[in-house]
């Protein structure tokens, strides 16, 4: 009984969450708003400050799109999330869309066949990124559909919604980054000229925890931080929360020839960047890809460095390994 009236409730929730939405949608003249598991950082796993996609749906999987219109609503997910999807938004007004299974629309087909012709569809352009908008743009134009990308409505309607982490970075020690981040710099900025840029965008976590041998606890499981990393030719800003810098990692930080700035200033310094600045369409968002006056569209020359391991990483990679390797036997002779 207990158990039928948690899941009652939370239905009740999702329902009275939709019609917010939809309320939002109203205020804004659109006519659907799809909501992806994505945050600004292209990540797999994000923290639970964005985790909308799980709020406004009730669908706790980690992988998932929410579409809601004025008067249906949809989940998209995998196979691997089949049976505990169905569980979750059953109830709800969902009706849920098995990915990649034949004859399960896109989320796109599926609008152009709910939607009449000059509808607005609408996203978050912070967690989408460049190479989505382009593909969603061009597939709801197939069905004459329009494509808002400047709604956030969950600041509105997420009352008790998450804070961003403000977990202290820590500095990874030089003996297992095996490069210091001044050199891992240099290198990125050289990189970046040779592609024509004057200045090199980092959005992904990783590649920004990578570069500056930092790491953080932002999300869990992953060494990771909520920062941008703008390198341009005479120096590198490092945008993230102050208050996760100690007075050491300011100080390592100075020493490395980075500086920093509040997370929320990417998008102002951006605007007024009058230069050429590398980005990778399908890592980095859509609103902070608008910011630019001269994109460059390349892959971050991160992504390949980082794959390069140098001796330190190969010698931590092989301890990871073994305790790994350690934790599988004990489990299995258990």
């Amino acid at each position: 009984m207990k158990l039928k009236l948690i899941k009652e409730l939370k239905m009740k929730q999702t329902i009275d969450r939709v019609d917010a939405l939809r309320h939002i949608m109203k205020e804004n003249g659109v006519d659907a708003f799809i909501t992806p598991s994505t945050d600004p950082h292209s990540g797999e796993y994000v923290p639970s400050h964005w985790e909308s996609r799980a709020w406004i749906s009730g669908f706790t999987g980690s992988a998932g799109t929410a579409v809601v219109t004025t008067d249906k609503a949809a989940l998209w997910t995998d196979s691997r999330y089949f049976l505990q999807a169905e569980d979750q938004i059953s109830g709800t007004g969902y009706v849920l869309m098995k990915d990649k299974i034949e004859g399960t629309p896109t989320v796109a087909q599926w609008l152009g066949e709910t939607l009449p012709k000059g509808s607005t569809v609408a996203i978050d352009g912070w967690v989408n990124t460049v190479t989505a908008v382009e593909d969603l743009k061009a597939e709801l134009s197939i069905y004459g559909l329009n494509l808002n990308t400047g709604v956030e409505p969950y600041g509105k309607i997420w009352t008790d919604r998450p804070k961003l982490p403000v977990d202290e970075v820590l500095i990874q020690p030089l003996e297992l980054a095996g490069e210091t981040a001044a050199s891992k710099i240099g290198r990125i900025r050289a990189e970046g000229i040779k592609s024509g840029a004057d200045a090199v965008l980092v959005s992904m976590l990783d590649e920004v925890a990578w570069t500056l041998n930092l790491r953080g606890s932002d999300i869990e499981f992953n060494p990771v931080f909520v920062s941008y990393l703008l390198i341009t030719a005479d120096k590198a800003t490092l945008y993230i929360n102050q208050a996760k810098l100690t007075a050491e990692v300011s100080a390592y930080l100075k020493a490395e020839g980075v500086d920093t700035k509040p997370y929320g200033e990417i998008e102002s310094d951006l605007r007024n960047l009058a230069c050429k600045v590398l980005v990778q369409p399908d890592k980095t968002n859509y609103a902070v890809y608008a910011c630019l006056q001269n994109p460059v569209r390349k892959d971050c020359p991160v992504s390949t460095m980082k794959i390069m391991k140098n001796e330190a990483e190969i010698r931590g990679y092989h301890s990871a390994m073994l305790k790994d390797g350690l934790a599988m036997v004990t489990w299995m002779k258990w």
